[in-house]
């Protein structure tokens, strides 16, 4: 059945290759991101999935339907982000084509990630009320542990070891909204409901990316974007200098030290029963927060009949592809 869709899609085969350079200083940055809720997601190694790589072309529903028939197939996933979104807008939106262990990520082929976890749920209080002192310690604490880690983690390739040092790639992957906003006794269908969780996702993204302005200050560019600069390719003059001015001060009102921070996955919009409640399909224009997307699936969809399925991927897919027409300034990759 997967060769059957192979002219439709392209077939993605996970293996989790990274180990740790420095290991007795990695476990003790591991355990501090464990004791400030979060859940580090490099060590070790995940059991072999398959993903289905869906492209920008809709095929019909022939090909619906040959996924759809592998809905309850173990270890097979569908991905459909093809585009990566860059934290600071003087980088282009990259091509996703290959997937990173162990959480299914989507995302450039030979890239480098430091993947961390928070379960947003955990953070809620038994007053109802996220404790946001509390979250803003553990996202800080993430991106200060993965830009640590970076220098910890041995990259299989040179080219995985060129990214690390290009893009200092963060993944921290937000989960827990449908369980969140099951423990608050919210229905995913409201209006009300999505705003919550899309302001407080506004919120979480503002603080990462404050926190990884603070660090770029106090350590040197990301390479990324100081190699982006248009006036290296310039002849020398007034005409380059004044480009060179113009990317200096774009530079400095858009610093990061991390490419991408953001990771959602589609699947963290439902609550963490076996089953997933397609009302909880609802929430799905809060991908439009994410830098890149994660896959992996451990809800049962085997319920969802063919039109369930189908509108998911289709409703999903056309969220994804409104964060590039909306926040890119760099041309695409």
């Amino acid at each position: 059945m997967i060769e059957a869709i192979a002219t439709a899609a392209e077939l993605a085969f996970v293996r989790s290759e990274t180990h740790f350079a420095d290991a007795s200083r990695a476990a003790g940055l591991c355990r501090r991101l464990q004791l400030a809720g979060a859940t580090p997601l490099n060590a070790g190694g995940s059991a072999a999935q398959n993903y289905v790589l869906l492209s920008d072309i809709d095929h019909g529903d022939r090909m619906w339907g040959a996924l759809w028939e592998l809905r309850a197939e173990p270890g097979v996933n569908t991905a459909f982000a093809e585009r990566v979104m860059p934290q600071c807008p003087l980088l282009s939106a990259e091509r996703g084509r290959a997937i990173v262990s162990p959480v299914g990520l989507q995302a450039p082929a030979n890239s480098a990630w430091v993947c961390m976890g928070i379960d947003l749920s955990r953070f809620l209080r038994h007053d109802g009320v996220v404790d946001e002192p509390a979250l803003k310690r553990c996202l800080e604490t993430c991106v200060d542990v993965g830009e640590a880690l970076h220098d910890c983690l041995a990259w299989p390739s040179a080219d995985m070891q060129h990214d690390a040092w290009l893009n200092r790639r963060l993944a921290i992957v937000m989960s827990g909204f449908g369980d969140l906003l099951r423990m608050k006794g919210m229905a995913p269908a409201d209006n009300e409901s999505l705003r919550y969780l899309n302001q407080l996702l506004l919120w979480l993204r503002m603080n990462a990316q404050s926190r990884s302005r603070a660090i770029a200050m106090q350590a040197e560019p990301l390479p990324a974007i100081s190699l982006s600069d248009p006036s290296h390719g310039l002849p020398r003059g007034s005409i380059r200098e004044d480009w060179r001015r113009r990317w200096r001060e774009a530079v400095r009102a858009t610093l990061v030290r991390h490419r991408n921070l953001v990771v959602i996955s589609p699947w963290s919009l439902f609550p963490t029963d076996a089953r997933a409640h397609y009302e909880y399909a609802e929430l799905l224009p809060l991908l439009r927060h994410s830098d890149a997307c994660a896959f992996k699936r451990n809800l049962s969809i085997e319920h969802w009949n063919f039109n369930q399925f189908k509108h998911f991927h289709q409703r999903a897919r056309a969220v994804l592809k409104q964060r590039v027409a909306t926040s890119q300034i760099a041309e695409h990759a």
